[in-house]
């Protein structure tokens, strides 16, 4: 945007808070504009495309964007800034994970936490025995909090990891991924949240193909020192790391009728396309736009639908459905509901020409289905149903 636009948005801003009043946000033709202050020393502002979606998404957003600047450097010197160039060359660490969270689309991964709030995990099989592998790695580097991510998606967890905020984990998976390849790196973050004034290591550690060890900790040990170390530690579990990155893109198990003994999920219907599953309580989720073990049992229609779209669609029905019908936040009780109405709405189904899709919102879970649009319209609710229970009820690979 041109210097004299953004001087006059942030003057209207301005100019509100002076008389008392707080802009939220403004709609012009084909845009939208929204604003949030900080600590009351930084505004953040984002112009985008009107797309009819709440104004809480782009909110989130911008939170998202002020928890990077945070991590980078800290929240005493945002929160007390004395010296606005030098803050600004500071702030040049964050600019690759701001990059990331403005992209809106990771292909590669195909993960939706900078849009729900929540972690994105990858449900395999070897994650018990992978376990004991983290916790005794951790431990062996004085650490409590490590993690395994396959393709940007949480396989394996310490449970301090897990008890991180939502936004941390979010972040600090983003933060191990955007940016230059690079088989490791060590970068100094502040915790938003849990420890936003004190900073610490995340050190990624490139396991295998795919699969990266992050870690947070302190001064010691160096990271000449944790490559030396890992490759002693994690020698013997490449064949299940090597498993686990198999599950890309489709991020959980599928079994097959010959062999019962794999821990794994059954057959999804045909017609899916792809799905996001939210667990609200234990705030992580799965995403899956291949959730077919094979693709050419798929209909015509489903085929010519890439990836890379079914990933764009499943942002678009999460938008246009989160704010509205469901709650604009998973960790909120009931929606913001207008028009004095006393109830709010548990299940959501649309109809397009390329695609159809049904979204599902029970006490522990979420979920949105994208299916082809030849499956019939009073299908959707018994097959969305079906795959509720089969995702949530396997109690070895449970989200």
């Amino acid at each position: 945007l041109p210097f004299a636009v953004v001087g006059t948005l942030n003057g209207v801003h301005l100019f509100s808070r002076l008389r008392g009043a707080t802009l939220h946000s403004t709609v012009t033709r084909g845009a939208k504009v929204v604003w949030r202050t900080y600590h009351d020393s930084v505004v953040l502002l984002v112009v985008t495309c009107d797309d009819g979606a709440s104004d809480d998404h782009l909110g989130f957003l911008l939170d998202n964007v002020f928890g990077a600047m945070v991590m980078s450097v800290g929240l005493d010197a945002v929160q007390a800034i004395r010296n606005v160039d030098r803050l600004k060359r500071d702030l040049r660490g964050c600019y690759p994970l701001v990059d990331h969270l403005l992209s809106q689309l990771d292909q590669d991964s195909c993960t939706l936490g900078d849009l729900t709030g929540v972690a994105d995990f990858l449900l395999c099989p070897e994650s018990q025995a992978l376990q004991p592998y983290l916790e005794s790695f951790v431990e062996e580097v004085d650490s409590l909090y490590g993690c395994l991510l396959v393709r940007g998606k949480v396989a394996v967890a310490t449970k301090h990891w897990l008890r991180l905020s939502p936004q941390e984990t979010v972040l600090l998976a983003m933060a191990a991924h955007a940016g230059t390849k690079c088989i490791s790196r060590d970068l100094p973050v502040y915790l938003p949240n849990s420890c936003p004034t004190v900073c610490n290591r995340l050190v990624t550690l490139q396991l295998t193909q795919g699969v990266e060890l992050c870690l947070l900790c302190g001064p010691a040990p160096s990271l000449a020192v944790l490559e030396e170390e890992v490759c002693r530690f994690w020698n013997d579990a490449f064949d299940l790391l090597k498993s686990a990155s198999s599950l890309h893109p489709r991020n959980f198990p599928l079994s097959s009728s010959s062999d019962k003994k794999v821990v794994a999920f059954p057959p999804l219907d045909k017609n899916i396309l792809g799905f996001l599953l939210i667990n609200t309580k234990r705030h992580k989720s799965l995403t899956s736009v291949h959730p077919l073990e094979d693709e050419i049992a798929r209909t015509k229609e489903g085929k010519c639908i890439s990836l890379r779209r079914r990933q764009e669609m499943l942002r678009v029905l999460y938008k246009s459905v989160v704010g509205r019908h469901f709650p604009a936040s998973p960790h909120q009780e009931q929606p913001a509901v207008s028009g004095g109405a006393d109830h709010s709405a548990t299940e959501v189904y649309t109809c397009a020409e390329t695609h159809k899709s049904y979204a599902i919102r029970t006490a522990d879970h979420q979920l949105y289905l994208l299916f082809s649009p030849s499956i019939p319209t009073f299908a959707m609710r018994s097959v969305s149903h079906k795959t509720l229970k089969v995702l949530t009820t396997n109690k070895m690979c449970v989200l």
